[in-house]
């Protein structure tokens, strides 16, 4: 029943965070008015906003115009039930849960948003640094010095990026968004999580051109947000971080 319960949170969240993703950088209320269709303006009745099975029910359509409604609502739900289960099964029923499930739940947002506007908002990273409080909170203080070193560390590095990137290709390598956001993962994951994140998100980011490039998906030359990529990377890092450090010592460093 507990995972039930989670599963089912999950999707809740997820259904608010389509509202957040759309309504946010268009600078509008994220209570009100009521859900509608953008197209039509046809106000959502409760039974059709039942997260992914109103959009099955409804043939992913609108009721009234039948405008077709974007995959991605039902995809975002989807993601964000999946982000809560693994949280619960990495942490179980502590507080560790709804601080990382609902942070896994920002990094969903700031994701959409920064693909869809190409922007990284200040308020969401200042939100972001929340879970950095909590562990510095919880953990009795042995966390602040890492985490503090992360913060100031791979703010300067990714800093470093765009300005030598920037110089380097005549062009801007890299938002300044990104740059605060990667200072904020080090204060959340501290300086060693920290750093393997952004290993991780830089490996995504080039797996997905080394696919995406030859096929045509996106050129060589297309601005494409890295906001994802370290979303990506953060969340890794939170599962999986310490188990992929103690794996690279125990492997590459025996002596």
């Amino acid at each position: 029943m507990i995972t039930f319960y989670v599963i089912l949170f999950g999707l809740l969240i997820g259904s608010f965070l389509n509202v957040v993703i759309y309504r946010f950088p268009r600078g509008e209320s994220i209570a009100f008015p009521p859900s509608h269709c953008p197209k039509c303006d046809h106000k959502i009745k409760p039974w059709e906003n039942i997260p992914i099975l109103s959009f099955l029910f409804l043939r992913g359509k609108c009721s009234a115009c039948k405008t077709p409604i974007s995959l991605r609502y039902p995809l975002v739900e989807a993601l964000t039930s999946l982000i809560f289960y693994a949280t619960y099964l990495k942490f179980g029923l502590t507080w560790d849960l709804p601080v990382f499930a609902l942070f896994g739940a920002l990094l969903i947002a700031i994701a959409f948003i920064d693909i869809d506007h190409m922007i990284i908002p200040d308020s969401m990273i200042i939100i972001g640094l929340i879970p950095g409080f909590y562990l510095w909170i919880s953990r009795d203080g042995q966390m602040l010095t890492p985490q503090l070193i992360g913060l100031v560390g791979l703010g300067v590095i990714f800093w470093a990026i765009r300005y030598f990137g920037e110089k380097a290709f005549k062009k801007e390598a890299m938002g300044f968004g990104d740059v605060k956001f990667a200072a904020m993962a080090g204060w959340v994951l501290g300086w060693d999580v920290g750093i393997v994140s952004m290993f991780l998100a830089f490996l995504s980011a080039t797996l997905l051109f080394t696919i995406l490039i030859p096929i045509g998906i996106i050129s060589r030359k297309q601005e494409v947000p890295f906001g994802p990529f370290i979303c990506v990377g953060i969340w890794l890092g939170l599962m999986w971080g310490r188990e992929i450090i103690n794996w690279y010592l125990n492997t590459f460093m025996v002596v």
